[in-house]
């Protein structure tokens, strides 16, 4: 499935250069504590008591007799499908393409998506420690290729880390740059938002990804919970869930109840 996260990837390769460091400063926390972590897995801190990607949510059917609570948010299937693979947009080589992300069903592996009205190319990450190192070469066509790196400010981590797109193996092509933060707030814009709680969630729907870099019929959905060193992610396997029947899963203690609707949306309430 394609998700998250470029903020993913990027989302995935944790300020841990930052936190080589015995500890961020004060003020790094409180930034890091505040900022929405599309970068997420990218820049999840190592440090975090648990992963942010947490494992795939197993929904329980809902009981009868339990009273449904209110709607929390609502997403078009349609309208949301693969929105992250349109995070934004630079001009590669000679080609301008929106740069996105996508994972496989179990969110092991991650590629970097390039996409115009042609398709979209799946560059794979590999391992996303490499981008805080010598970075990531991504294929996007036989004549195109980038390095992606991502350099850590160790005083701002989420927002002011910086990711680094340059041409290289003989490429012909602009260098790019973005910073973490915008990067975050565009991967946001993506999500459908709904509250829990008090508490900010985002909720994603796209294709999984294949190892052999094109998309499967499968179909996830990705909620994100952004809570500091406490942020988290879950998947949700489409299939997991049967049109028209409520089940209950739980994000991190929190229950909702999600129903497929035969309407073409995800419905997800509070569970009582």
């Amino acid at each position: 499935m394609n998700r998250l996260l470029v903020a993913a990837a990027v989302l995935i390769p944790s300020v841990a250069g930052a936190t080589a460091l015995e500890s961020l400063s004060a003020s790094a926390e409180r930034d890091f504590a505040a900022a929405p972590l599309t970068v997420g897995a990218a820049l999840a801190p190592q440090q975090a008591s648990e992963p942010f990607l947490q494992p795939a949510l197993k929904p329980s059917p809902f009981r009868a007799r339990a009273a449904a609570g209110e709607e929390l948010g609502r997403l078009n299937l349609s309208a949301q499908l693969d929105r992250n693979l349109h995070v934004t947009n630079y001009r590669f080589g000679s080609r301008p393409l929106d740069l996105g992300i996508a994972t496989d069903s179990a969110f092991k592996q991650f590629f970097f998506t390039f996409t115009d009205r042609s398709g979209s190319a799946l560059a794979p990450i590999g391992s996303v420690s490499q981008l805080r190192g010598p970075g990531v070469d991504a294929r996007i066509d036989a004549s195109t290729v980038y390095n992606f790196k991502l350099k850590i400010n160790i005083f701002n981590p989420i927002r002011g880390s910086t990711l680094e797109m340059n041409p290289t193996a003989g490429t012909n092509g602009p260098s790019q740059s973005v910073k973490s933060g915008a990067l975050l707030d565009a991967v946001r814009a993506r999500a459908v938002i709904f509250t829990l709680d008090g508490s900010e969630y985002w909720l994603f729907y796209g294709r999984d990804a294949l190892a052999s870099g094109v998309f499967a019929k499968t179909r996830s959905f990705l909620f994100v919970h952004m809570d500091g060193l406490s942020s988290k992610a879950w998947p949700l396997a489409e299939s997991s869930l049967k049109a028209d029947v409520p089940a209950v899963v739980s994000l991190g203690g929190q229950q909702v109840s999600v129903t497929l609707a035969s309407s073409g949306e995800l419905v997800v309430r509070a569970a009582r």
